[in-house]
């Protein structure tokens, strides 16, 4: 195996192609291994690059998580402004929302852990920049549920905060979802299975939208 040397790529391009071959290789380990698989030894070792080099771009595996995070993110996001035809009935909206959350690799795992388990075990510079990176798509997220509800810009924005709540919550809450079922009394599987995502998420985006179209 070849291992990079330890000195920072130097074009800015080199950098860009560099974090992105560290991501894709985390992602790779994640599918294998599971998140808490994932270690910065590992990673080191997927990537090919010396451990030194490997945090020049990344500093801790919860850092590696948040960049992840704004990557899925703005995979939804773009996704959902692409969607030039979609109805807004709330009905169709909400079903669209719920398929294109559980449909964008790694967005649900990611915004479950983002505020107890990522975002609190990252750096202060770190994690201002993948905030404003953030923000910025939320508000991306928000002009285009204006143009598709004619909804003016606060309203849309208020709207998009909601959702964006009530879709980490949901996402947190599948968490327990996924446990094995046949480890639990009999009398604890729909307590535990009634957390899943779509059973969650979907009605509510369908009542807020539902209230919103009717004011």
């Amino acid at each position: 195996m070849t291992i990079h040397s330890s000195k920072r790529a130097r074009s800015e391009d080199q950098k860009v192609k560099r974090q992105a071959e560290i991501l894709a290789a985390a992602r790779d380990l994640i599918e294998e291994l599971g998140f808490d698989g994932v270690t910065m030894n590992a990673l080191a070792r997927r990537a090919n690059l010396a451990k030194g080099t490997l945090y020049l771009y990344v500093r801790s595996k919860e850092e590696l998580f948040l960049l992840l995070f704004v990557e899925a993110l703005e995979d939804l996001v773009g996704r959902f402004e692409n969607e030039h035809e979609l109805s807004a009935h709330p009905a169709d909206l909400a079903d669209y929302l719920t398929d294109l959350s559980q449909n964008t690799p790694l967005f649900l795992p990611l915004f479950a852990r983002l505020v107890a388990v990522i975002e609190t075990n990252v750096a202060d510079e770190p994690l201002f920049t993948a905030k404003r990176s953030m923000l910025a798509k939320f508000e991306r997220f928000a002009v285009h549920l204006a143009k598709l509800m004619h909804l003016d810009p606060d309203r849309a924005g208020l709207v998009a905060r909601t959702l964006m709540n009530v879709l980490q919550g949901a996402a947190q809450f599948d968490l327990t979802a996924n446990r094995d079922p046949e480890g639990l009394p009999d009398d604890m599987r729909e307590a535990f299975a009634i957390n899943e995502f779509t059973r969650n998420f979907r009605p509510a985006v369908e009542l807020i939208l539902g209230a919103v179209a009717s004011d």
